[in-house]
């Protein structure tokens, strides 16, 4: 033993995973893990998935006509160039556009059957739970008296 050089084995690679810690209760499968990759297409394929969604959910009969009339009228305003703020003004320019079309995709959303979504939508269920995230974000910032005006169709109690 003396000078002797004792080798050890080379110890083997660890992958490096998340751990899924399940409870006992919980019978549901649990959510595999997704590379850096997948996240990040699933991310820039979000937009068009989006933009697919809601032209067939316009195209849809089975969405109510009035919810797709109102979300057709918001694309139409915040294509149009006129704007209540003018868009030249910095961040305030654009965020009426922005939180009009947060309010136009929950509200075609929330009217929407659950089996039509799902027939439409191309990304994967946590891109629509995204979506749904960001539009009810979006229309919580909107004033009460502006949603409740929509909601009831300009309609006085």
């Amino acid at each position: 033993m003396d000078g002797e050089v004792i080798e050890m084995p080379e110890p083997e690679p660890i992958e490096p995973t998340l751990a899924v810690i399940q409870h006992p209760l919980d019978t549901s499968d649990p959510v595999p893990v997704r590379t850096r990759a997948e996240i990040l297409r699933e991310a820039v394929l979000l937009v068009p998935n989006l933009a697919k969604l809601l032209f067939r959910l316009l195209r849809d009969h089975r969405v109510p006509r009035s919810r797709r009339l109102g979300m057709a009228a918001i694309g139409a305003y915040v294509a149009s160039p006129v704007d209540l703020i003018p868009d030249y003004i910095p961040v305030v320019g654009g965020l009426d556009d922005l939180l009009l079309l947060a309010f136009a995709v929950d509200y075609l959303l929330e009217a929407s059957p659950e089996e039509v979504i799902a027939e439409h939508w191309d990304g994967s269920e946590d891109g629509l739970e995204l979506v749904r995230g960001m539009s009810g974000w979006g229309v919580e910032l909107l004033p009460e008296r502006f949603r409740r005006l929509v909601a009831d169709g300009g309609r006085r109690r």
